[in-house]
């Protein structure tokens, strides 16, 4: 397993959320289905599952279900209390629309990648 030495991107957070709150038990998700809860083209979605499991947190079965590696499932854990938080701050100060803030979450974290730790107890 390759260890996460690069930060990840707002992107990369996104799609560790949709792919771990679509995976149910022991069933992985289908890129088809990861696709479309993001709204993006299956390319992106093939261009990013690569990404991720070159960091480690993801891995990409031979007829295309996707998993979470234990990395990816823990660090998903970890950000989506965080993003789950600061969504549910920024909602009320600033009185925007729950997607909005989720991505703005997701770019605050690319930010502060170092906070992530104390973040996720303080949540």
């Amino acid at each position: 397993m390759a260890e996460n030495k690069k930060p990840l991107t707002a992107a990369n957070i996104k799609y560790l959320l949709a792919i771990q709150s679509l995976c149910t038990g022991q069933s992985g998700v289908r890129c088809t289905d990861l696709a479309r809860r993001l709204n993006v083209a299956k390319p992106s979605v093939h261009a990013m599952v690569r990404s991720l499991s070159e960091q480690g947190l993801a891995v990409k079965e031979r007829y295309g279900t996707i998993f979470l590696t234990e990395a990816g499932q823990q660090m998903a854990a970890q950000y989506a209390q965080c993003v789950e938080d600061l969504s549910s701050r920024l909602q009320t100060a600033l009185e925007l629309g729950g997607e909005a803030c989720e991505n703005a979450a997701c770019v605050l974290l690319t930010q502060v990648p170092e906070l992530l730790p104390q973040l996720t107890q303080s949540a």
